[in-house]
């Protein structure tokens, strides 16, 4: 990291039009104009620590920058940086041009520490599963001596199953929950799903090994969702002893920062019309939305 950072220093100083000899020794004695800037992301700590029993905490966060029209930096110097966690948030501290602007973007996520860095976080890839994560960014920025502090917020919602009769997944009479339209790749810079990512298999989660009782949380899943105006058909079904029909909802939004909750009968799922309740939370930590109906 720290190499990283002296690398954008340096590509600044080469902004000023200096041999890059002569501009990484002259910005080390005297900065040539450039300017020390504290980058801080925070996750918030409903975000880490959320109601929603099982969460992680983030585990990296990585860090873009562009220059302020969204065009790359010269050299490799707008390729991710990873952040340096203090517990609380992840921060750097990266050398500017006080003249210019900058673009300055944030991924953080719940993927092992020693797992390949993102690429570009305009196109961050995505598995969807088990992976929570978080982003943001701040456009069009310039130097300042307060540095740049951004709060990340959840591009993926959590999908929870809760039943409330015993039951029991297996080989035979498996438990399934499946979301037909998620994405693979996430665009920090617009703040969407790249449209071109959405993955044709769509994301199923087979229970087919456990028992569970009454009010009980079966599992729980994170998917990348599509934008503001989808309403996707979520389908569960428990495949048990009576051959359970598959229950569809019809308009769920698996949106950012969203948290659909699947509760009710999952041994006689289907058998009785509207035996399971989704409900809607936005940010995970706030009051229901409401209800999804029933179709």
């Amino acid at each position: 990291m720290k190499r990283q950072n002296f690398m954008m220093l340096a590509a600044a100083a080469l902004l000023a039009s200096c041999s890059q000899d002569d501009a990484l020794q002259n910005t080390v004695h005297n900065n040539e104009g450039l300017k020390p800037m504290t980058i801080t992301a925070k996750v918030p700590t409903e975000g880490m620590q959320t109601r929603a029993a099982g969460d992680e905490a983030a585990t990296r966060c990585y860090m873009q920058i562009l220059k302020g029209d969204g065009t790359e930096l010269e050299g490799d110097n707008s390729k991710p940086i990873e952040m340096t966690p203090d517990g609380k948030s992840f921060s750097t501290t990266v050398y500017l041009n006080g003249s210019e602007t900058y673009d300055f973007l944030f991924w953080a996520d719940t993927e092992a520490t020693d797992a390949a860095a993102p690429e570009d976080l305009r196109a961050v890839e995505y598995t969807n599963g088990k992976t929570i994560a978080w982003a943001g960014n701040d456009l069009d920025k310039m130097w300042t001596a307060d540095g740049v502090s951004v709060t990340l917020s959840h591009v993926v919602s959590r999908v929870t199953v809760i039943t409330t009769s015993y039951f029991a997944g297996s080989e035979a009479c498996p438990f399934t929950v499946t979301v037909p339209t998620v994405y693979n790749k996430y665009n920090v810079e617009a703040g969407a799903v790249v449209e071109d990512s959405k993955d044709s298999d769509g994301y199923k989660l087979n229970v087919i090994d456990g028992e569970y009782e009454a009010n009980a949380e079966v599992c729980h899943f994170y998917v990348l969702g599509g934008k503001e105006t989808s309403q996707e058909q979520l389908t569960l079904q428990y495949n048990g002893p009576y051959g359970n029909p598959v229950i569809p909802f019809s308009n769920v939004p698996l949106l950012a920062n969203y948290h659909i909750t699947l509760k009710g009968d999952i041994y006689n799922a289907g058998l009785v019309e509207g035996n399971i309740k989704a409900s809607i939370t936005t940010g995970w930590t706030t009051p229901e939305k409401g209800d999804i109906e029933f179709k």
